[in-house]
Parts: C-alpha cells; structure tokens; sequence
C-alpha cells in the first residue's frame, strides 16, 4: 500500500512537470508588435510624432538568430515643434519586410541589427500658419516613398517566457525622393504556442 502512494506521487509529479514543460513550448513563430517615437521628413513634409508597428515574425536556424518579420509600421506627425515650416499634420503607413538577426548572444541577451525595405504611404494637411508667414492657402497631400531601413537594439528572449522584448534606439528609413525616418522603439514580441 505504500509503494502504491509512493509510485502514484510519482507519477503525479512526473505528470505535473511533463505537463508544465508542453505549457513552455512554442513555434518558430510569433506576433510582432512595437511603439516609438520619431522624426520624419519627406519631399515636403516635416514632423516629429508616434509610431506603431506590428507584424508576422518566423524564426530560422538551430539558434533562432534569424528571424524574417512582415509588418506594418503607422505614424502620426506633426510640425509642432518645428519652428522653419508651415503647419503640417499627416500620417503614414508603411509595409515593410525586415531580417533581423542577433549578432551576438550572451544567455537571453542579444544585440539585434536589422534590414529590409518599405512602400510608404503619406497625406496629411499643411495649413497656413505657423512660424512662417505664407500666403498659401492650407491643401491637403499624399505621397508615396519607397527604400530601405536599418537598426540596431538590444533583444530580451528568456526561452522559457511567452515574451520578447526588443529595445532599438536607432532605425532610419531612407527612400526615394528625400524621405528620411528615424525612430527610437520598444517592442515586444509574442510568442505562438504549439
């Protein structure tokens, strides 16, 4: 009667354990998301704002140090604390496919570089206020960019966690017809389960 409690404490422990070890498994794959803040100039706009990002995300290799992430990145702008242009509020939407890969890894720590390229699109309002003194009517615009990007961070991946946390000081997009955004981000990456 005795082994019995002692084979059937056992096996409860083992399955307990088996158990929470398949709670901890996860895919390759997980739902990317992101928030920052940023400066954008275009062809004729000009303004510091938010941005959002979310996306797809697969991991290759052995080491997961690959990763291919789809996304798409929104922004809202505004030439309020710029003081040489007119009033400008716009927004823009970006999709974009970005590779990131973990230069170097210590544990759960990695240094992040990434690159890819964008399709952008911008409209918004330029008003007629402001610090400049015009004689332009306010107009409503849309433009269209395209380019590449780049970025460097710091990735958090504590294998066991649901949760990965990126901090990347410094991404740029640059693209055709003058187009710069730069950006610093938080972002956080969920994992699927199995």
């Amino acid at each position: 009667m005795k082994q019995n409690k002692i084979l059937f404490t056992a096996i409860l422990i083992l399955t307990i354990f088996t158990v929470k070890a398949q709670e901890n498994e996860f895919t390759r794959s997980s739902i990317k998301t992101g928030i920052g803040i940023g400066f954008n100039d275009g062809e004729e706009e000009s303004g510091f704002g938010l941005v959002y990002s979310i996306g797809y995300q697969k991991s290759f290799g052995e080491k997961e140090r690959l990763r291919i992430n789809p996304n798409l990145l929104i922004g809202g702008f505004s030439s309020y604390t710029i003081t040489d242009t007119r009033d400008q509020f716009y927004r823009i939407t970006s999709l974009g496919m970005n590779i990131n890969y973990d230069l170097l890894r210590y544990k759960s720590v990695s240094l992040l570089i990434t690159t890819g390229g964008f399709l952008n699109y911008s409209r918004g309002l330029f008003g007629n206020g402001g610090e400049i003194s015009t004689n332009e009517s306010s107009r409503y615009f849309n433009k269209i960019y395209f380019g590449g990007n780049a970025g460097i961070g710091l990735r958090i991946n504590p294998s066991k966690s649901r949760f990965a946390y990126e901090i990347k000081p410094l991404n740029i997009e640059v693209g055709n017809k003058g187009f710069v955004l730069g950006y610093m981000m938080f972002g956080l990456d969920i994992k699927l389960k199995k």
